[in-house]
């Protein structure tokens, strides 16, 4: 990305963003590097100097990548938003609406956030500075983080001022964006699969060092429960730097409906996470009762979690099945609708005797919303809400924005059915790779739980056998090995790198996925209860074959 539209996108001026950002972080670095050296000189010496340099150079380095990563930030969220603006952009069109009308409805829409700004700049350059449409667009192409938005703003401003038709072109356009956006999607989907390949290998990384600071300080006597927490942080780290990673590189492609109306759906929800903490917490009090492992017992506690897990599973397969019906019904509509004169009323009461799967309800209770003569985007609203899908309430909004404004039905009904068609094929790609991810993850936990135990049951025989030798006159066993182990301590610190890996790994899942977090504890009890059952397995095999107590 070019470094102007890299300091540009930080939406202050560069100077303002050296002294006021930049440089405060660099002197803190030097100063931070100082500091540590006056203190613990001792600490510092020989090769270990060159930390005191890697200080300062990691400020200057952050200060200047960080431009570079605000805009890459931006430019995928543009980017997630491209399918949506530009078939509205294209309905609009088809209503023959002016281009300043067009892009002052695009400027005040708030579902496309940074897309809003963009539209708003424009707007303004031609409404306030009497720029003509394809010098703003020329003005804010060159400015904004986004390739796609960008190219689609040339092309956009290439064929107004060659005498194109804005519908034409945009309907033109629909295709051309919709092949970008699915590169776009393609090639994140891509990026994480090698982002999971190497998650994989630093998890395997960790667990080496987890097992080495386990063993080792029988040898070297050192502090085994310390290094044990180090190698917690280790693992907590690196999950959340990979799930910050994958959060910023996935497409912003949201499942649930995002109004502030309460659905239904979002009430059950709220009410199973309730049952669930209540169930954890009496579950917590009888477990007391309980012979078991602590792992087992922990699992145990979590386990009702899966009750919301459920609950929001279900619902969320319930919107992907009416996503997958959505593309026919809209179509039929504005086909219907076109056949009518554009009455939608007339067209959704014909539509009532077909089967559209569990968007036939919904469809009625549209239908007796508009009957009753309740506000046309109110009706709307409900709709998407008791669908539950972000998908629904966004391209429902536009077709009803633009058959009021004047478009042909059955030519927006058509355009809208086929990029959201395009758009579940691409989802279905995204839900390919989280199953995926899924297994891998499993198998990961499985490995932790087993890996670990086994290290500790090495030590715990270690401890046992040479504790119970008898040593001649003058010598300890201290002087050979070292026992002062805390073993209950080290069982405590593994079995919080189960649940800690299990939890950040279900948030991954969910991320790739899509959907709500909420049904992303099915993955974290069930990883749990996998990395708990496969330690307790291996501890049982390392105490029969081993002879520990």
């Amino acid at each position: 990305m070019e470094a102007k539209k890299a300091i540009a996108s930080l939406g202050v001026p560069l100077p303002k963003y050296i002294t006021r950002f930049a440089l405060p972080i660099v002197i803190f670095g030097f100063l931070l590097s100082g500091l540590l050296y006056v203190l613990f000189p001792k600490l510092f010496l020989g090769s270990a100097q060159y930390v005191l340099l890697l200080l300062p150079i990691t400020c200057i380095a952050f200060v200047v990548m960080y431009p570079f990563s605000v805009a890459s930030g931006k430019a995928n969220e543009i980017d997630s938003n491209m399918h949506y603006y530009v078939t509205q952009m294209g309905a609009l069109a088809m209503a023959q609406t002016s281009r300043k009308e067009l892009f002052s409805i695009l400027a005040n829409d708030p579902n496309y956030h940074l897309l809003r700004e963009e539209s708003q700049k424009i707007f303004l350059l031609m409404d306030t500075w009497n720029m003509s449409l394809s010098d703003a667009c020329r003005f804010v192409a060159v400015r904004t983080p986004s390739t796609i938005f960008a190219d689609f703003l040339d092309r956009l401003a290439h064929a107004v001022q060659s005498g194109e038709p804005i519908e034409r072109f945009l309907e033109a356009e629909q295709g051309v964006v919709m092949e970008d956006y699915d590169t776009m999607y393609r090639g994140a989907l891509t990026t994480v699969d090698i982002v999971k390949e190497m998650f994989v290998s630093l998890i395997m990384s960790l667990i080496f060092l987890a097992s080495f600071s386990a063993i080792m300080p029988i040898i070297t006597g050192m502090n085994a429960t310390n290094l044990m927490i180090i190698s917690v942080f280790a693992f907590v780290m690196t999950d959340i730097a990979v799930i910050f990673f994958i959060r910023s590189k996935v497409p912003q492609d949201k499942i649930w409906q995002q109004l502030d109306i309460e659905s239904a759906a979002k009430r059950n929800l709220k009410r199973s996470v309730t049952i669930s903490l209540a169930g954890c917490l009496v579950v917590l009090l009888l477990v007391r009762f309980v012979t078991a492992p602590g792992v087992i017992k922990t699992a145990m506690v979590l386990t009702p979690l899966l009750y919301t897990g459920r609950i929001a599973s279900k619902e969320e397969a319930r919107i992907k099945r009416k996503d997958n019906n959505y593309p026919s019904f809209i179509r039929s509509l504005g086909s219907s609708a076109g056949a009518r004169g554009g009455m939608v009323i007339d067209a959704l009461k014909s539509l009532r005797a077909h089967d559209f799967g569990p968007l036939t309800t919904d469809i009625n209770h549209l239908y007796s919303r508009l009957v009753a003569r309740i506000d046309k985007l109110t009706s709307w609203d409900f709709f998407a809400v008791e669908t539950g899908s972000n998908l629904i309430h966004r391209f429902s909004a536009m077709f009803v924005e633009s058959t009021h404004l004047g478009a042909k039905a059955e030519v927006v009904g058509d355009m809208i059915a086929t990029n959201i068609h395009r758009i579940i094929l691409l989802r279905k790609l995204r839900y390919q790779s989280a199953s995926t991810m899924i297994g891998v993850f499993y198998g990961l936990t499985a490995g932790i739980g087993f890996t670990l135990y086994i290290s500790l049951g090495v030590v715990e025989l270690m401890q046992g056998m040479f504790q119970s030798v008898e040593m001649p006159p003058g010598m300890s066993v201290g002087m050979i090995l070292y026992t002062d182990i805390d073993i209950g301590a080290l069982y405590t610190l593994v079995t919080i790198i189960i649940i800690s890996h299990s939890l950040l790994s279900a948030i991954m899942i969910r991320l790739v996925d899509g959907g709500n977090l909420l049904n992303g504890t099915t993955h974290f009890v069930l990883m749990v209860w996998i990395g708990a059952i496969s330690a307790v397995v291996c501890k049982s095999a390392v105490a029969s074959l081993l002879g520990i107590g």
